[in-house]
């Protein structure tokens, strides 16, 4: 016999809700996320990759629709036994918070794990990804996703970058950020550490480097990506100890930095698994 969770016997309807003027908050203040560390994450794949991570929940909204499938049944349960508060909200409620959270039935505000550049770099790693200036969030957890699926053991989001905890970042990148440690930090912090440790910064370029198949990507590496168009600094560039640039055909000049970011992980894992 299926047993279904308990239905909360109140259904909020109203946009100034404190729980919902809460969610809604965090989801627009990038600085008040940092600052409390939580992030806003929605819709049942994220939901259950925060339960497999065993992501801090500290507030789940759910559609009353929710539970009209077995599958959104169980996660309901299982998002009450984590001791999170459950909120039952309207699914015009919840795409105020973040749009197309109403069709999937749930939008959670969860607490960011305490990843510090100690974890990030003091545990012999062997490839990292580092990300500048990535300031759309889709690309940037794009690029957390790539890297959690091609090999890399961290990434550090440096100065004029997104938020990767907002819930667009969070979206895209599809659970990667639960599971990949990730740190906001600075170059003046982190390139200094990558040296101690032994890593090679390998910065992405759009001239003047070597492409990516005659580029040791072997050895420990931290791979160097900046935003599109304008790519890295000056300085950065200069204090990388190689420069790798992806070939285009004649007339292109750029490439979606999220792609950049694939096509070199790729190539580190190719480099590194094949005979």
């Amino acid at each position: 016999m299926k047993t279904r969770t308990p239905r909360a016997a109140e259904v909020v309807r109203s946009p100034q809700h404190p729980v919902v003027k809460e969610a809604r908050r965090l989801d627009a203040d990038a600085a008040a996320r940092r600052r409390e560390k939580k992030g806003i994450a929605w819709g049942r794949h994220l939901a259950l990759e925060a339960l497999a991570a065993a992501v801090p929940i500290e507030t789940a909204l759910l559609s009353p629709d929710l539970e009209k499938d077995d599958e959104g049944t169980r996660l309901a349960g299982a998002l009450a036994r984590t001791g999170a508060r459950v909120v039952r909200v309207t699914p015009a409620l919840l795409d105020g918070i973040a749009a197309g959270a109403g069709d999937q039935g749930v939008a959670l505000v969860v607490r960011r794990p305490g990843t510090t550049l100690d974890d990030l770099v003091g545990a012999r790693r062997s490839l990292l990804l580092l990300a500048h200036g990535i300031q759309d969030p889709g690309n940037l957890g794009s690029i957390l996703r790539s890297a959690r699926s091609l090999g890399a053991e961290g990434a550090a989001v440096l100065e004029g970058s997104a938020d990767p905890w907002s819930s667009r970042a969070l979206r895209a990148a599809m659970g990667a950020t639960f599971r990949l440690p990730v740190v906001e930090s600075t170059a003046a912090q982190v390139l200094p550490r990558l040296r101690q440790a032994g890593l090679r910064l390998v910065a992405a370029v759009s001239s003047e480097g070597t492409t990516p198949d005659r580029t040791d990507l072997k050895s420990p590496v931290a791979l160097l990506l900046g935003r599109e168009g304008s790519g890295l600094p000056e300085d950065l560039v200069a204090a990388a100890q190689d420069r790798v640039r992806i070939p285009m055909s004649p007339g292109a000049d750029s490439l979606n930095v999220h792609a950049a970011a694939a096509i070199l992980l790729y190539e580190t894992n190719r480099q590194r698994t094949s005979r």
